[in-house]
């Protein structure tokens, strides 16, 4: 499975993990893979792709605005909150068909929004996550 790590618009944020000892420090095991617009990293599970993402908390606050979490088995991508839910309090169920569903889009400037089910998709995207997530972070 894959975490998505979505960059700040201007944030070569690829650089700036590989940049910083303290992040090459936590994802020594990981090999970030660069993209345009961010770095995806590959974990083995969702449990583990949480606590990447608790280690990684300073560098999400500051240089990202979405970190997702691949959901092999739905073909859909999870927020951080709804992954959290799910496999750590398990106050959530995952069912085909989740009620709370929106599109995360990356525009050719680098920046990135979420979108509502049923709202057009704007010109310029490069790029497109089918998103589940929690009732407070449909956008």
């Amino acid at each position: 499975m894959r975490l998505v790590c979505i960059g700040k618009a201007g944030v070569d944020l690829y650089r700036t993990l590989s940049d910083s000892e303290t992040s090459r420090h936590i994802l020594r095991f990981y090999h970030p893979k660069e993209t345009p617009w961010g770095v995806v990293l590959e974990v083995a599970t969702v449990s583990s792709g949480l606590a990447l993402a608790s280690e990684l908390r300073w560098y999400i606050m500051r240089y990202m605005t979405e970190v997702l979490f691949e959901d092999t088995e739905h073909a859909v991508y999870l927020t951080r909150d709804l992954a959290r839910e799910v496999y750590e309090t398990r106050s959530a169920a995952l069912i085909d068909g989740w009620n709370i569903s929106f599109s995360v889009i990356i525009m050719e400037d680098g920046s990135s929004a979420r979108v509502p089910d049923g709202v057009p998709i704007p010109d310029g995207v490069v790029q497109r996550f089918r998103v589940w997530g929690l009732a407070r972070e449909h956008p």
